[in-house]
């Protein structure tokens, strides 16, 4: 068996289930399918507007634009660098029925004041969770509180399986009409009930994520752990700022991002004359191509933190020696 939801897959699915605390988990062929299925489930009108972040990966805002919605882009909390609520709250028109908001680097939003959003202007709430599997919300796990959440689980991500994603909700009613769209709209027949697609889990991409799925809590706490020595060696020197995490919250630290108000360009440079990798991420999406005819007003404070962002190495393996490393280069005087 290859695919059609063979052992491994629902092992996948089974064990994201126990460890969410959340019954209704489906996986998917990839993050992408996740989010451009979980917001066809939604069953909104065409044309109707989704209010976005703009700092997030494509992918987020590609999953509107396929399902003929409308992006918004509303602006980011430049400390948490998530989608501000009181930004959201603005952006809303009478063509609004969804809020799309990103986990970014896994630090969860502010989940409580986006739900009040949600629930006082009738709206849907879902989260791009893509880097926030083993996060943590108020002592619950992320994937506990949309009416869509999903996560990747890339190459790139503390669980993997090459390619894969996983949907949670949290509505009943809504996870049969995910397993309809994941297999062609099919319900025991080939009898299509919904416009889907073949989203499901390969086989052989279920087993690589059933054997790293049970790894995700030595991940997250080792993340954190080099996460708590970089701002302890750096906050020293006053010219970092670092993403503010909530004190009740757990992220699983994907990536590791410092702003640098000054010298932001000289110091990727001597890392990469290092052999250090760094990343400036995200680039916004209301400065590309494809989505700058949705860009509706400035978006001061996603420009402000893009300018001054630098994501540097962070990876479950990493020693404190290499961390220090890092942390060397950094503190060098250009000369």
């Amino acid at each position: 068996m290859l695919s059609n939801f063979g052992d491994n897959a629902r092992e996948l699915e089974t064990r994201a289930r126990e460890y969410l605390g959340n019954t209704h988990v489906l996986a998917v062929s990839s993050c992408d399918t996740a989010l451009i299925l979980g917001l066809a489930a939604l069953q909104i009108p065409p044309g109707s507007e989704c209010i976005v972040t703009p700092f997030t990966f494509n992918s987020t805002v590609n999953s509107i634009i396929w399902n003929g919605f409308r992006p918004r882009f509303a602006d980011i909390n430049p400390f948490t660098f998530n989608i501000c609520p009181n930004e959201v709250e603005q952006a809303i028109t009478e063509r609004t029925k969804a809020i799309v908001a990103t986990h970014v680097f896994g630090n969860p939003c502010d989940i409580e004041e986006l739900r009040r959003i949600a629930d006082e202007h009738n709206l849907h709430l879902v989260f791009d969770a893509a880097h926030a599997y083993g996060s943590i919300y108020h002592g619950k796990k992320v994937g506990t509180f949309g009416d869509i959440e999903v996560f990747s689980m890339s190459g790139t991500k503390l669980v993997t399986a090459g390619e894969g994603g996983l949907i949670a909700t949290t509505k009943p009613e809504i996870i049969s009409r995910l397993e309809m769209l994941r297999n062609y709209g099919f319900h025991g027949d080939y009898n299509s009930r919904f416009v889907g697609m073949n989203g499901k889990i390969s086989e052989l991409n279920a087993a690589l994520g059933c054997l790293t799925i049970g790894g995700i809590e030595k991940a997250v706490i080792r993340r954190n752990e080099i996460a708590s020595r970089y701002v302890e060696s750096l906050r020293e020197s006053g010219d970092f700022e670092f993403q503010h995490i909530d004190p009740d919250c757990r992220t699983a630290y994907k990536d590791f991002g410092i702003r640098l108000p000054r010298g932001r360009d000289r110091l990727e440079k001597r890392l990469n004359s290092e052999s250090i990798q760094t990343k400036r991420y995200f680039l916004p999406a209301h400065w590309m191509k494809a989505f700058s005819e949705f860009k509706t007003g400035p978006l001061p404070k996603t420009d402000e933190v893009y300018g001054e962002i630098l994501c540097i190495p962070i990876y479950n393996e990493m020693s404190d020696s290499q961390v220090d490393r890092v942390c060397q280069v950094i503190g060098t005087k250009d000369g």
